[in-house]
């Protein structure tokens, strides 16, 4: 239905002459038949009422309701009623074409689309988790990433010279944390990521190792500017480049040049949190503190103890051994 009435929409100041040339001789026409076919009082009273119930109400009411299926099937005659009214309706166009230029049709800024998926929800018609989407979504291209960032002083890292061993491997996993920054000597100095599932098959009773030694799996830290667009930093995530990158800032101090600042951390997580407009709470945190307490005791006891023998397999144990 749409791609019929497309075309003639594509025409919109041509269209809006042929129906008001066409709708004006109609109207014209029923009047001089109704003063012809009887008296004066009483045409002007028939004319009238003719016009309003089957030139107005009747047509706006059913186009409210049904308008793409009423422009679809009368989209013949509404191309009959352009070629019939092109000697006038077109140059008429041509001149509002050229005036006003094109018609660009009904658009909205972002204020009004946000009341509209109101209504839209007050309507039953929008679930309120999909309105909240839709309007945190809008906000992506306005944003900037200094807004949801994690501060660099509350980020989880590690130092590079730190040794592997038990006591590390059990904050690491305690902590729950996917991806560890790893910065050298300061924390403004961040040389990659090291991913905590690489250190699963590693067992830091034979391999005496530090992290500086495990540089060749760190993936590598990308920055951006604090300013940047949520909408920018989502698009950069999505190529599957990384999932998360530092914030700089340039900082301008009297006496000396202006330098690059880590400010802080961004994940695809702070971004999808923004959109949802809630935090994602994951298992853990869903928990009160002594069952979470109880839950963390047990996976520190079963991976990090001598206790995996008796629930894991000879064939798990192999593994992770």
């Amino acid at each position: 239905m749409a791609k019929k009435i497309l075309p003639l929409r594509r025409r919109g100041n041509l269209l809006l002459c042929a129906i008001l040339l066409g709708n004006v001789a109609v109207n014209s026409l029923l009047s001089i038949l109704m003063a012809n076919l009887t008296s004066g009082i009483v045409g002007f009273i028939s004319s009238t009422a003719l016009i309003v119930v089957f030139g107005e109400i009747v047509p706006q009411a059913v186009c409210t309701r049904y308008g793409l299926q009423a422009g679809a099937y009368l989209a013949w005659l509404l191309w009959i009623t352009i070629i019939l009214t092109c000697p006038i309706s077109y140059p008429i166009a041509a001149i509002l074409d050229k005036v006003l230029g094109e018609e660009v049709g009904t658009i909205m800024n972002r204020g009004k689309m946000k009341k509209f998926f109101e209504m839209q929800e007050g309507a039953n018609i929008l679930k309120g988790a999909e309105r909240k989407i839709l309007s945190a979504a809008l906000e992506l291209g306005r944003k900037s990433v200094d807004e949801v960032m994690t501060p660099i002083e509350d980020v989880f890292m590690l130092e590079v010279n730190t040794v592997i061993n038990r006591d590390l491997l059990k904050t690491i996993y305690t902590k729950g944390y996917s991806r560890i920054p790893i910065y050298e000597t300061s924390r403004q100095n961040v040389i990659g990521i090291l991913l905590a599932k690489d250190l699963i098959l590693f067992n830091p009773d034979r391999d005496k190792l530090t992290l500086k030694q495990l540089s060749s799996i760190m993936r590598e830290m990308v920055a951006i500017a604090h300013d940047a667009k949520l909408e920018a930093v989502l698009t950069y995530f999505q190529k599957g480049a990384t999932h998360m990158a530092l914030v700089s800032k340039v900082v301008t101090e009297e006496g000396r040049d202006p330098y690059l600042k880590k400010v802080g951390l961004v994940s695809l997580e702070d971004i999808i949190e923004e959109i949802l407009d809630a935090e994602i709470e994951d298992e853990y945190e869903n928990l009160n503190k002594e069952e979470l307490r109880r839950q963390k005791e047990q996976l520190v006891a079963l991976f990090m103890e001598r206790t995996a023998s008796k629930v894991l397999s000879e064939w798990e144990l192999s593994a992770i051994s």
